[in-house]
Formats: C-alpha cells, sequence, structure tokens
C-alpha cells in the first residue's frame, strides 16, 4: 500500500499561468422571478497553473450539454470552494462556474486545490457590497 506523506514545512510552488477571482453564488429561489447573484469573496487574487482536459472528460460533459473550460490547480488547501462559486480569470469579465472542486496532494507532498470549471447556463449578476 502507498501512502503519500504530507509535508509541512514546504512551501508551495509559484503558479503563474494567470489568477482568479473568486465570487460566491447567492440564489434566491423564491418568488416569481429568481435571482441569480455572485458576490465577491474578500481575498485577492489566487494564482493558479493550468492543466490539461482530456478528450474524454470533454467529451463525458458535453453529452450533459455542459461545456468544460478549463482546469485548474491551485497552490492551496481551500477547503471552501465549492460547486456553489463563480471565477473570474485573469481580472476579465467572463464567468466561470465551479463543477468540481477536488483536494489533492502532489507527488511533492504538497496539498492542492483542483478545480474543473464550466460556462455556467446565464450569467450571473455581481452584487456589490
Amino acid at each position: 500500500m502507498r501512502r503519500t506523506r504530507i509535508l509541512e514545512d514546504k512551501r508551495p510552488p509559484q503558479y503563474t499561468d494567470g489568477y482568479i477571482e473568486v465570487y460566491d453564488i447567492m440564489d434566491n429561489a423564491q418568488g416569481d422571478f429568481p435571482e441569480r447573484s455572485i458576490k465577491k469573496r474578500s481575498t485577492g487574487p489566487v494564482w493558479f497553473r493550468q492543466m490539461a482536459v482530456f478528450d474524454r472528460t470533454r467529451i463525458t460533459f458535453e453529452q450533459s450539454d455542459m461545456e468544460v473550460t478549463r482546469k485548474i490547480r491551485l497552490p492551496l488547501w481551500w477547503e471552501d470552494i465549492s460547486s456553489n462559486c463563480v471565477v473570474k480569470v485573469n481580472g476579465g469579465s467572463g464567468q466561470e462556474k465551479v463543477y468540481n472542486a477536488a483536494f489533492v496532494t502532489s507527488k511533492a507532498g504538497l496539498r492542492e486545490t483542483e478545480l474543473t470549471l464550466i460556462s455556467p447556463e446565464m450569467p450571473y449578476e455581481e452584487v456589490k457590497e
């Protein structure tokens, strides 16, 4: 049985493929017209490393009428990021919804968060507060 040792004293690598800003989805389904809005988290930009999306993954998602926009890896263990979040990449205005967040340990023993991002069905309205 293979075990991965988590090294607490190692520093995470510096990722430079781009950065994301994280938004929480605040759906209000009450009433005749449900509101679809997002609110930006107070955390600063989080740098990421772009990962490959394999053809099999793309085909599986396309059969479910979802488009995988990208897979990224964050050099952090973000347990509070989930499919109830939206991200904006590199300060752009385009929104990408978190489909899945996986918490992995790299070969070097570092904890990281791997996100699968998809295109939302409709864009969310940004709430400024």
